[in-house]
Order: structure tokens, then C-alpha cells, then sequence
């Protein structure tokens, strides 16, 4: 998901609220909207921090298992996390929870981040909504002296399944990179990076292995 703030997580998240409460009602500004790929980019000040939360919503038409698979696929994640250059599974506690190790490439002249984030996936019975919440743990995986550890993120995805077949998506997450961080850089990552990622993930969950996956853990709405 930095799960990126700073390009970062390649993945994924926790929000500071409800996910649920309207974007209208939580102090965000729309940064940008993309009427043709239905994605729009919303930013937020969090106190206490130099950097913006980001918030990406997008609408398409898809099922919830594929959706949920290609999250799951982190051989993939390169393929549509921005900047992501690998993601691996380090522990398996169920199939609802996971940590993982993540190595985001950073522009010129910033350096490289590497990150620990435990990833907790629920879905609620009723709704049928699907959220991720990730969190980082930074000590639970030895350093690496090639990058610099995120030591905080918290971050999330949320599917929303609607009754005619259309699915909200949600992609929010808040990380402190560490070290310096230009202030263009850091201005533009936090709208480049959901808005990436999220136009990737619209093509990439169209594949074929990602439609016909099975989830038995994900109960589809249709």
C-alpha cells in the first residue's frame, strides 16, 4: 500500500475512522477526479504529521472474489502498486490475516523504504463489504541496510458491493516514511499513488486467473 504515503505500501490499510462515514463529513479535499476510469483522489491533514492522509474511491463493474484475489496475488502487486518493486508473504495466520514485507522504489532523490504490515481482512455477513486493515510493524522482520524502514502506516482497502453489480472501491492509508522528503515530492505522491494504483487494479482484475479464482474465505453478493 508509502501503503504508501510516500509510495509506499504497495498495499494496503487502516483508517483513522470509520470507513463507511461519507468523505464529505471527514475534512478530505478532492485532489482529483477521472470521470473516464470513475476514480476520484481525496487528501486530508493529520495532526500531528507533516503528511497528507490519502483517500482513493473508485466505482467498476466486478464480483468481489476477483477483487479480493488480485490483493491476495502479492507475486502481482509490481504489476499495479505504484511503486511497489516486491511483495512478500513473511507469515500466514489464517486465511483472514498476514504479514508482509514490502520494497517501494522511490523517485530520485529520495531513498528507497522497505516496510513490515500485518493485514487483517473481514466481511461483513450483512453487507457483504469487504475491508482490509493493515497495520505496520516494523520490528517484526529483520532490517535491511539497502532501505530505509517505514516505521508507521495504517491503511486499508474497502470493497462496497452494490446491488446492480457495481463495486466502490476504497484505498486509504497514512505512513510516516522516515528521513527527508521534499515537500513537491511528498504533494504529489499522495495524488499519484492511489490514482496509479487504482487505474492499474481496474485493468488488471479483468484477467482471467483473477475471474475464475474460488475465495472460500469471500462470499460473493451476487
Amino acid at each position: 500500500m508509502i501503503m504508501h504515503q510516500l509510495f509506499l505500501i504497495c498495499v494496503f490499510a487502516l483508517a483513522l475512522m470509520s470507513p463507511s462515514v461519507s468523505v464529505a463529513a471527514e475534512d478530505w479535499t478532492l485532489r482529483q477526479s477521472d470521470d473516464e476510469h470513475h476514480i476520484q483522489i481525496y487528501t486530508r491533514d493529520i495532526a500531528g504529521s507533516d503528511l497528507k492522509e490519502f483517500r482513493g474511491e473508485m466505482t467498476l463493474h466486478s464480483r468481489l472474489r476477483p477483487l479480493v484475489a488480485l490483493i491476495e496475488d502479492n507475486a502481482a502487486a509490481p504489476q499495479w502498486l505504484y511503486h511497489c518493486r516486491a511483495l512478500e508473504l513473511i507469515e500466514r495466520q489464517s486465511a483472514h490475516e498476514k504479514l508482509f514485507y514490502m520494497v517501494t522504489d522511490a523517485p530520485w532523490p529520495v531513498s528507497d523504504r522497505d516496510s513490515v504490515f500485518r493485514s487483517i481482512l473481514t466481511q461483513d455477513p450483512a453487507s457483504g463489504i469487504v475491508t482490509i486493515d493493515m497495520q505496520a510493524e516494523p520490528d517484526s522482520f529483520p532490517p535491511n541496510d539497502d532501505f530505509l524502514r517505514i516505521r508507521q502506516m495504517r491503511g486499508m482497502w474497502q470493497f462496497i458491493p452494490r446491488a446492480d453489480g457495481v463495486v466502490k472501491v476504497i484505498y486509504q492509508v497514512h505512513a510516516e516514511p522516515g528521513g527527508g522528503i521534499p515537500a513537491w515530492l511528498a504533494n504529489s505522491v499522495v495524488v499519484d499513488n492511489p490514482y496509479q494504483t487504482l487505474k492499474q487494479m481496474r485493468e488488471m482484475v479483468r484477467q482471467p486467473v483473477y475471474q475464475r479464482t474460488e475465495i472460500n474465505h469471500i462470499k460473493d453478493t451476487d
